[in-house]
């Protein structure tokens, strides 16, 4: 079934594989415990906001964290998921600049993280990470390039149904909002309340109060 799937439903395991790469490259394990410290959050909380300056890259051991984009009119937009093992905060840090973008807890989630003084001593040590890190960031804007592209070639409804099952395949446990799924396929809460409701006409989806599943993945993506 899954290999039916279009692309947009595997870029979670290229994002997995290009993360286990550089978290492989720095080894926790075998940083001093002083190092690397260890914070926990609850659904909810905030880890950075937008505009704070970076203090450290951060991996997440357990849990799920939100991307979320506050634009200048007070929108807020979803952008992205980090999940088990997934690393984040590298990009501002290399880069050299503020977070663009506030993240936030979906679930409680356990986060390890060291400091952008300690990743400075890393990157001195180890010169092959700076190549891997410019590999992700390549990649990373590949992806975002090739989903911009069907942002515009997918009419909203193929759009919000591949949306519906990258999020639930990928992150099962999370319950995802019409608002969270209406900002990750650029589309409105109404267009994604409208086709829910339709898809559960078709018996292409079960709701079951805010969450959902989907009984026939396939039959569901050849809807669109």
């Amino acid at each position: 079934m899954i290999c039916a799937i279009p692309n947009i439903i595997n870029k979670g395991v290229e994002n997995f594989d290009r993360h286990q790469v550089l978290k492989n490259m720095i080894d926790l394990n075998s940083l001093d415990a002083s190092l690397v410290a260890k914070t926990s959050l609850k659904k909810g909380e905030i880890l950075y906001h937008a505009g704070d300056t970076p203090s450290s890259v951060y991996f997440i051991e357990k849990g799920l964290v939100g991307l979320f984009h506050l634009s200048e009119d007070g929108k807020e937009t979803f952008l992205r998921v980090f999940d088990k093992d997934s690393i984040l905060g590298h990009r501002s840090y290399f880069a050299d600049e503020k977070y663009h973008a506030t993240s936030m807890a979906l679930t409680d989630v356990t986060i390890n993280s060291i400091s952008t003084k300690t990743c400075d001593q890393i990157c001195q040590t180890n010169p092959k990470l700076i190549k891997e890190v410019t590999k992700i960031i390549a990649k990373d804007l590949k992806v975002a390039e090739l989903r911009l592209a069907n942002l515009k070639d997918h009419s909203a409804q193929k759009r919000i149904i591949e949306a519906m099952v990258y999020l639930k395949l990928k992150y099962p446990i999370k319950v995802w909002t019409r608002k969270q799924i209406s900002d990750y396929s650029c589309t409105s809460f109404e267009s994604v309340t409208r086709v829910m409701t339709k898809l559960e006409s078709e018996s292409l989806i079960n709701k079951k109060g805010r969450d959902f599943n989907i009984p026939n993945i396939e039959k569901l993506l050849k809807f669109t």
